[in-house]
C-alpha cells in the first residue's frame, strides 16, 4: 500500500507557511528560524516585529533604535508598546515599586515615531498605583498624575508629528492601560489631543483607581470617582464617537457604572460602532442599557465580569455627596436607630436585560457573558475577545460601604452573598432573596439561550 508524501513545508501556500510561522511563540525561535532560508526569514521577521517594545529600561530603548534604523525591517511594525515604566504589572498591595528615571533617550526614542511608517495602532501603559487630587505627604507612587499627563503629551506629540509625513499610515487604534480615573481636562482640550483622537478608530480603555490599602473606606470619598465618568463621556468619547468602530472600557479591579459617579453616555451617538466590550460594568437601573441599545450598528457585544447591583447600603454622608439615583431601588427599613448607612435593594434581572438585548440590537451576531479571574489571567481589556458565554454564579452583586478590603462584595461559586443583606433577611418577617443566581438561574439561563440563538439564526 503506498501513501502520499507529506508535502514540504516551503511547498504549501504562502498563507499557510505564515500561519505555521505565527504557531512559534518563543522570540529566541523565530530568530533561529529567519536564518533557515530566505522565504522563511520573510515570515519570521514579520511576525518577530510585528509589535515594537518600549519602556525607560535601556535594553528596550536599544531595541527600538536598532529596529527604527533598519530600512527593512522598521518597515514591519504595525503596533507600538509604549510603557512609562519597565514594570507595569500589578503586585498587589503593599508591594513597593521602584521608580524608574525617565531618560532623554526614553523621550527621544518616543518621540522618533516616525520611524516606523506602517504603524496604526499604539498602545500605551501605565503603573497600575496612583494618587489623586489630595494626595498626602506619606503617599508615595512611582507616577503621579501630572507625571502622568506629561507621558501622554509626549506620545500624542510623537504621534500628531508622525502624522505630518502623508506616507505614514494613520494610527488608528488607541490602547491605554491603567488610565488614572483623573480627569486631566488641560489635555483633552488642546488642538494636541483633538488632533490625535480625531483619527482614532479603535479606542480600549482599562481604568484605574486611587487605592490605599489601610484606608477605612477604600478611597471612595476621592473626587475623582464622582467626577471621572462624566469627564470621560465628554471628553473622551463623545468628541470622537461618531468616528469608533471598536470600544473597550474595563476597570482593572473594582465595579463602577451606577455611582459614586454615574456613568451616562446616552447623549452620546455612535453611528459606526461595531463592537462594544465593557469590563466589570455594573447595572444599578432598569435603563442602564439604554445607550448600548440605542447603538443598532453594534455587531458584538462583549459584557466581561458585568454584573448587576442587587443590594446597596451606601454611608449616609455619602448617599449626600454622591447623590446616588435612587429610582428602582426599594429602601429597606432601618435595624436601628445608630445605623451608619442606607439600604437598599435593586430588582432587576439579567433576564430582562438579556431578551431587551436579543430585541433591539438588529446587527448583533457576537454576544459574551462571562467572568474571569485576575488571578487566571482571562480578564482584562487585552482579553477582551477571551471572553466566553455562560451565566455565571457572581453576576448579582452587593455593594457595602462597610465592609474592607473591597466595597463590593461578589457571590460565591454558589451564588451566596454574605453581607448586612443575611442579618436584615433575619429580622424580616417577609422572604428576603440572599442567592440570585438561584433564584434567577432558569430565567437567565433561557434568556441566553434564546439571545443565542437568535444570533445564530443572523449568521
Amino acid at each position: 500500500m503506498s501513501s502520499q508524501p507529506r508535502p514540504e513545508l516551503l511547498g504549501l501556500a504562502p498563507e499557510m507557511v505564515e500561519n505555521v510561522i505565527k504557531q512559534v511563540s518563543e522570540r529566541r525561535d523565530l530568530s533561529n528560524v529567519r536564518l533557515a532560508c530566505k522565504t522563511l526569514e520573510r515570515h519570521a521577521a514579520n511576525e518577530l516585529f510585528r509589535d515594537v517594545l518600549i519602556s525607560p529600561l535601556d535594553q528596550h530603548i536599544s531595541s527600538w533604535n536598532s529596529i527604527s534604523q533598519q530600512d527593512d525591517i522598521r518597515q514591519i511594525p504595525r503596533h507600538a508598546i509604549i510603557h512609562t515604566q519597565s514594570d507595569i504589572e500589578d503586585h498587589g498591595l503593599g508591594n513597593y515599586r521602584e521608580s524608574e528615571e525617565v531618560s532623554e533617550d526614553f523621550e527621544g526614542a518616543v518621540a522618533a515615531l516616525s520611524r516606523f511608517p506602517n504603524l496604526d495602532s499604539v498602545e500605551i501603559g501605565f503603573t497600575p498605583e496612583c494618587v489623586g487630587a489630595d494626595e498626602q505627604l506619606y503617599q508615595e507612587v512611582t507616577e503621579s498624575a501630572s507625571e502622568r499627563e506629561d507621558m501622554l503629551e509626549l506620545i500624542f506629540r510623537a504621534i500628531k508629528d508622525r502624522a505630518e509625513d502623508k506616507k505614514n499610515r494613520k494610527i488608528r487604534k488607541l490602547t491605554i492601560i491603567n488610565l488614572q480615573n483623573y480627569p486631566l481636562r488641560d489635555f483633552t482640550s488642546s488642538d494636541l489631543f483633538r488632533d490625535v483622537m480625531g483619527q482614532i478608530q479603535e479606542l480600549h480603555i482599562s481604568m484605574t483607581q486611587e487605592y490605599n490599602e489601610h484606608g477605612p473606606d477604600h478611597d471612595y470619598t476621592k473626587i475623582e470617582l464622582q467626577t471621572f465618568p462624566a469627564y470621560l463621556c465628554s471628553d473622551w468619547l463623545a468628541p470622537i464617537s461618531a468616528n469608533l468602530k471598536v470600544l473597550s472600557i474595563y476597570h482593572r479591579t473594582d465595579n463602577w457604572g451606577p455611582f459614586p459617579g454615574y456613568f451616562d453616555p446616552s447623549g452620546i451617538s455612535f453611528p459606526q460602532l461595531e463592537t462594544l466590550a465593557l469590563g466589570y460594568y455594573t447595572l444599578a437601573h432598569d435603563n442602564d442599557i439604554d445607550w448600548i441599545l440605542a447603538i443598532k450598528s453594534l455587531r458584538k457585544l462583549i459584557l466581561h465580569n458585568c454584573m448587576i447591583a442587587s443590594w446597596l447600603c451606601i454611608d449616609s454622608e455619602n448617599m449626600a455627596a454622591w447623590k446616588p439615583r435612587t429610582h428602582d431601588w426599594t429602601k429597606m427599613p432601618d435595624q436601628d436607630e445608630r445605623s451608619w448607612g442606607e439600604k437598599f435593594l435593586y430588582h432587576g434581572k439579567w433576564s430582562q436585560n438579556l431578551d431587551r438585548i436579543a430585541g433591539s440590537l438588529p446587527n448583533l451576531v457576537d454576544f459574551r457573558f462571562h467572568s474571569g479571574s485576575m488571578d487566571e489571567d482571562t480578564y482584562g481589556v487585552e482579553n477582551r475577545d477571551r471572553c466566553g458565554v455562560q451565566i455565571f454564579p457572581q453576576r448579582y452583586v452587593c455593594f457595602d460601604n462597610g465592609i474592607l478590603p473591597t466595597h463590593w462584595m461578589e457571590a460565591d461559586d454558589a451564588g451566596e452573598v454574605e453581607g448586612w443583606m443575611v442579618e436584615l433577611a433575619e429580622e424580616l418577617e417577609e422572604k428576603l432573596v440572599l442567592n440570585k443566581h438561584e433564584e434567577n438561574f432558569e430565567a437567565d439561563q433561557n434568556s441566553l439561550d434564546a439571545l443565542l440563538e437568535r444570533l445564530k439564526s443572523r449568521k
